[in-house]
């Protein structure tokens, strides 16, 4: 993914200087950051997959609604320096089609060194420096958490991100996630969800008297630059049921198994309500089936 001409453009190095020591936990009570109990959409990437570079294994994103403020939370075994700086790349509209494509759509960038840090905004065609009066960012080698305002990265609650541990000197990477980007809602404390795949069995609706079994097979989020087509699979789903105004105790997976009555049911609708979990966010899809 990583097009490795981006610590390569003007004025990069003396950028990352302007901010002063962020490597260090002393100045985290300096900071306004999004409060810590907030709902948080949580992501992991690979261990080991980093060669010389540092090495991302988790993404955390908070937010606070009243306020607009995110708090990005990126961790593992860092190794910030000079030399292997920490990027984290933005996509505001969260359409990899519009920014900067070559960086899966990214319109903002953050570069963390060991001694300071930058932004900067997609201009068209090249990163350029951002002006800012909310951005906070601290850590450790095992933590970093780079804190901005949504007001001042196009004003959205709907984004697409990634980061990426870059060795400039021996020009290996890790990136996070390894194709394409996640997606944050501060509405949705995680992931956008935007609709889900269903499997029924069987598959020509319930029936009077028989077990009829809801399975989500994929989940839809807005486009996120991945170039396989892989699905995206819940990693939980529960299910409630009501045939008519009765409601339908289920069984199995997600209580996602229920045994339509045999009587007085050929006719009527089945309603199911599935809920489904992915990266911190929690969605429910209502449907509806007709009793054979």
């Amino acid at each position: 993914m990583s097009t490795h001409f981006r610590l390569r453009r003007p004025g990069a190095a003396s950028a990352l200087k302007r901010a002063g020591p962020v490597v260090a936990a002393a100045i985290a009570a300096m900071l306004v950051l999004a409060p810590a109990a907030s709902p948080a959409g949580s992501y992991t990437d690979p261990a080991g997959d980093n060669a010389t570079a540092g090495d991302i294994t988790g993404l955390t994103v908070s937010g606070d609604k009243s306020s607009g403020q995110l708090a990005f939370r990126l961790t593992g075994n860092l190794a910030i320096s000079d030399t292997v700086p920490l990027l984290l790349f933005i996509d505001s509209d969260a359409n990899p089609m519009t920014g900067n494509i070559m960086d899966v759509g990214a319109d903002y960038i953050f570069a963390v060194g060991s001694d300071g840090y930058d932004f900067e905004h997609w201009n068209g065609v090249d990163w350029v420096d951002t002006p800012f009066a909310t951005v906070r960012v601290f850590g450790s080698s095992q933590a970093i958490t780079i804190s901005v305002n949504k007001s001042e990265i196009g004003n959205t609650s709907d984004i697409n991100f990634w980061a990426e541990s870059f060795d400039s000197v021996g020009k290996k990477w890790d990136d996070a996630p390894n194709d394409g980007a996640f997606n944050y809602s501060l509405d949705s404390d995680g992931p956008l969800i935007n609709s889900v795949d269903l499997q029924t069995e069987p598959t020509t609706g319930p029936k009077a008297g028989k077990k009829f079994v809801v399975t989500p097979t994929a989940l839809h989020l807005p486009p996120d630059g991945r170039a396989a087509a892989t699905p995206l699979l819940p990693e939980s789903y529960t299910c409630t049921a009501k045939l008519g105004a009765k409601t339908l105790v289920g069984t199995g997976t997600g209580s996602c198994t229920v045994k339509v009555p045999k009587k007085k049911a050929r006719g009527k609708t089945l309603s199911v309500t599935v809920t489904v979990v992915y990266q911190g966010a929690t969605k429910a899809f209502p449907y509806s089936f007709k009793v054979r």
